[in-house]
């Protein structure tokens, strides 16, 4: 009975046929967009090019041009279809920057101090200063068009364009660390909480920039009055102090309880959207676009110490698979890349991006006492624009201020920066001869079957055993390695941890491997107990080491027959012969 009423309540805004429409449209983009990501994945590139390139093959660029019948079918210009897909559209730019917020975790920037505002702040500046001289002084050449439609003044353009070069994308760094085995490494961590930063200012000064260029747009409900653009600002910085602060506090005391009693993980992801989602309606409200609310509340929630690593990975993998898809799909939609596209001016917005950036980073890392090949990959890092930039300018261009041209421009920069992040990276650490994880291994250096049920127990006992092996002093060992601990948890996912620092006076690079069959929580990525962990220490001015020991561990216990066999050994000798028999593996042969 229900159900037959459904057709006369839709009866105002939907005919049969439009739902057809709507459905064939929806499963159109998301189909093709998660089966191109799939694609792109397979051939080692990021999700987001065969997502885009979903877009721009059922939009006007291809399908549309092929056979425009089809197309207007399928995606109409006008009626119920049009507005059901930009809701869409709409709440799924609202729930990536949910996912990019949760990234955001203020506590390990605060650790990092000067090094990460070093970073961030010189990479910011950079850009930004470059980017907004080149669009005031030389506007026509990043693609101004004076007294046009969409003209709303060259200081909100230039504004944009110094934000649009300044931010990063947190995800696609992340994501390339983790990669790389160098994510919780002192550079990775330097990278990741630099583009934090980057990422909350760069996000704030947009919302600002959307502020000027439609102050009036705020919803009144007496419909006499709208607030204007200081009110707005201020509305907006209260927010913010309230969710970071206040309502910080309320996190930390709902999400235990939900954690505890709520059903997994349905009940702490409808919290998490739920929350967005208001946070998205206020800001709205106020005369910022949406996303901003949903980014800040992103933040609040993911400094909550009391939320575990599964539940972003949860809330991420739920969002990056269905509604990231439809967004970046959909960008094809609304743009014919071929006629928009501009060689000059995307040789102008990609060469500036990467220079400036580049160039921030180093300069931002040499500052704070890196050395040049550590800064040159933290340049090469920072770099990396990717789903940010798009969305950033996709907002932009939604609010005419600026034209599909420069869209184009903005899009093939986040690509390109995004694709050759990872590869600049290891060029600029400059790798030297492959090391092998046998050469670190020694009967002394490992405890069978370890006592410590938390991470702070099994530093101890692991650094005990360092202080032996070396000579040196324990209390010494244990606080420096401690205290890494705290600024990120060293687990590094699939029942590994690596806790590790870098110490004065060390002549070689020392492991001391545990093995915990109870298993002990390194608050890991995908949410597993360590079984495996691994304490590394190395000298205190030999990043390189460090960086290369955590990517070979990374590497050597990616395969799952390896932590196996190390879990199943009854000695050392058994270990060994574990590790060994993976790394004598020719690469072109192995896993």
């Amino acid at each position: 009975m229900l159900i037959s009423n459904l057709p006369t309540l839709a009866a105002g805004s939907f005919e049969p046929d439009q739902v057809v429409t709507m459905l064939l449209a929806f499963a159109a983009l998301l189909g093709t967009a998660r089966l191109l990501g799939e694609l792109a994945r397979l051939c080692k590139q990021p999700a987001i090019l065969g997502e885009i390139l979903a877009g721009v093959l059922l939009g006007p660029t291809i399908f549309g041009a092929m056979f425009p019948a089809g197309y207007e079918f399928l995606f109409p210009k006008d009626g119920p279809v049009v507005y059901a897909i930009e809701s869409l559209v709409t709440l799924s730019a609202i729930l990536l920057l949910l996912i990019a917020g949760l990234e955001v975790e203020l506590s390990t920037v605060w650790r990092q101090g000067k090094r990460a505002l070093s970073v961030a702040t010189v990479s910011m500046v950079l850009p930004f200063a470059v980017g907004f001289g080149l669009a005031w002084w030389a506007p026509y050449w990043m693609g101004y068009v004076a007294g046009s439609d969409i003209d709303h003044g060259k200081l909100p353009f230039a504004l944009f364009i110094g934000i649009a070069l300044s931010i990063t994308a947190l995800p696609v760094i992340a994501k390339i660390l983790l990669d790389m085995g160098l994510a919780k490494s002192e550079l990775g961590t330097v990278v990741i909480s630099a583009a934090m930063l980057n990422d909350l200012i760069g996000w704030m000064g947009f919302a600002i920039v959307l502020a000027m260029i439609a102050p009036n747009t705020a919803i009144d409900p007496t419909d006499t009055a709208h607030l204007s653009i200081g009110k707005t600002i201020g509305m907006t910085l209260l927010f913010i102090a309230l969710v970071l602060t206040a309502g910080a506090w309320l996190f930390n005391r709902i999400i235990p309880l939900i954690q505890a009693y709520g059903s997994w993980p349905g009940a702490m992801l409808g919290f998490v959207i739920v929350t967005a989602l208001l946070g998205a309606a206020y800001t709205e409200y106020i005369g910022i676009h949406s996303i901003f609310g949903a980014f800040i509340v992103g933040i609040g929630i993911g400094n909550c110490r009391h939320l575990r690593e599964k539940v972003r990975r949860t809330t991420h993998d739920f969002i990056g698979n269905i509604f990231a898809p439809l967004f970046f799909a959909s960008i094809g939609l609304r743009v014919n890349f071929i006629e928009a596209f501009d060689l000059q001016l995307v040789l102008v917005v990609l060469a500036v991006a990467i220079i400036t950036k580049l160039l921030g980073g180093y300069l931002g890392a040499v500052w704070v006492g890196m050395g040049r090949r550590e800064s040159g990959a933290v340049g090469m890092a920072m770099c990396a624009r990717g789903a940010m930039e798009i969305i950033l300018g996709q907002l932009a261009l939604d609010a005419g201020l600026i034209d599909q041209s420069l869209f184009v421009a903005i899009v093939f920069m986040a690509l390109v920066t995004s694709l050759i992040s990872g590869p600049g990276i290891e060029k600029m650490l400059a790798r030297r001869q492959p090391r092998k994880l046998r050469d670190y291994l020694y009967e002394k250096q490992v405890i069978l079957d370890m006592r410590a049920s938390t991470p702070r127990e099994a530093i101890r006992e692991l650094a005990a055993v360092a202080a032996q092996t070396l000579d040196m002093d324990y209390d010494m060992i244990d606080r420096a390695v401690w205290a890494r601990e705290q600024i990120v948890p060293t687990g590094i996912g699939r029942e590994v941890a690596v806790p590790h620092a870098r110490l004065p006076k060390l002549s070689a690079p020392t492991l001391i491997l545990g093995r915990s069959f109870s298993g002990i929580d390194f608050n890991s990525p995908d949410g597993e107990e360590a079984q495996i962990i691994c304490l590394l220490l190395t000298a205190e001015h030999d990043a390189t080491s460090q960086l290369d020991l955590l990517s070979l561990i990374t590497r050597s216990f990616n395969d799952p027959i390896v932590r196996r066999d190390i879990m199943r050994a009854e000695s050392f000798t058994a270990i060994l012969a574990a590790v060994n028999t993976n790394e004598s593996v020719p690469e072109n042969e192995g896993h």
